[in-house]
């Protein structure tokens, strides 16, 4: 027999977060291009991104077509490699993005994702290296220092629209990290 689940936020009626989620419009065109694998982990924080910001696209899938160039801009990878512009270095103004592409799944799984969709190392490349430190504590990266999807575009999209405000992302975040403790699933 299935649990019931919440028809909104899609968690099961015990541990829905609809009431902890404060909608806000994207700023601009964000496109996570989730590897399937990483869609099935209840762990993801892209489903509580997607209820944050309801603008934000979600593709579940290892290949998928250049997306058509935004409104004004270009696209950006989010993605921390040699080439990539700093934003915590460098003022956005005069950069042109216009959207950001953002890859969800484990740094292999991600390197991967680069490999089978050739069109997205054309794009020049977005990183971050002066973030809050990460709060999802339920799920660590390499050293323990990466931040959550979640985390990543918060400080994004602050960093690229000061007027963003990432702390109903982060309040969401904090929630959902409460209910993985108290039911001693972390």
């Amino acid at each position: 027999m299935s649990r019931p689940v919440c028809p909104h936020c899609r968690l099961p009626e015990r541990t829905c977060l609809c009431a902890s989620v404060q909608p806000q419009p994207c700023p601009l065109p964000v496109i996570v291009l989730q590897h399937p694998m990483e869609a099935k982990h209840a762990k993801s924080t892209v489903p509580l991104l997607q209820l944050a910001l309801p603008g934000l696209e979600r593709v579940v899938t290892e290949q998928m077509p250049a997306p058509p160039p935004p409104a004004s801009g270009g696209w950006w990878l989010l993605y921390p490699d040699a080439q990539a512009v700093d934003i915590d270095q460098t003022t956005p103004a005069g950069l042109g993005i216009g959207g950001l592409i953002v890859l969800d799944g484990t740094w292999r799984k991600t390197r991967l994702l680069r490999h089978l969709n050739p069109w997205l190392n054309t794009l020049p490349a977005l990183s971050f290296s002066n973030a809050p430190a990460g709060r999802y504590g339920i799920r660590k990266g390499p050293g323990g220092q990466a931040l959550s999807t979640l985390e990543s575009v918060a400080h994004v999209l602050n960093r690229l629209t000061p007027a963003f405000n990432p702390d109903p992302l982060h309040h969401l975040l904090a929630c959902r990290v409460a209910q993985f403790r108290a039911h001693g699933e972390n």
